[in-house]
């Protein structure tokens, strides 16, 4: 039964003074009221979320190799973009010092890696 439905039968019952039926009415809308805030407030933290990943997605530098770095963040700051791509997670990848003024950039998470030249 609707929101809708239950209050238009508590008002049918109220209207013939049975306060026992009233009360369960009621009862019953105010545990269907409390289960929907509740989805409700879940629904807005999911869509904040969501929001939070796109803002984010939006001020990402893809680069020619599997890595991102965030316009307006330290450029030696390096995310997977394999962990983003599969399960949105922004994870730093570790940078290490290579052979001729290169990096090798590696994610401890999924393994994905690549050599640069240094920044």
């Amino acid at each position: 039964m609707g929101i809708y439905e239950g209050i238009k039968d508590a008002i049918g019952i109220a209207q013939k003074a049975d306060n026992i039926e009233l009360y369960k009415q009621l009862i019953d809308l105010s545990s269907q009221a409390l289960d929907m805030q509740t989805e409700i407030v879940r629904l807005r933290e999911e869509n904040a979320e969501l929001k939070k990943g796109t803002d984010i997605e939006n001020s990402f530098i893809r680069h020619a190799q599997p890595y991102l770095t965030i316009d307006g963040e330290n450029p030696k700051t390096c995310y997977c973009a394999v962990c983003w791509g599969k399960s949105r997670k922004l994870l730093q990848m570790d940078r290490i010092n290579w052979d001729h003024g290169q990096i090798k950039l590696s994610c401890s998470n999924c393994k994905n890696h690549c050599i640069e030249d240094s920044q």
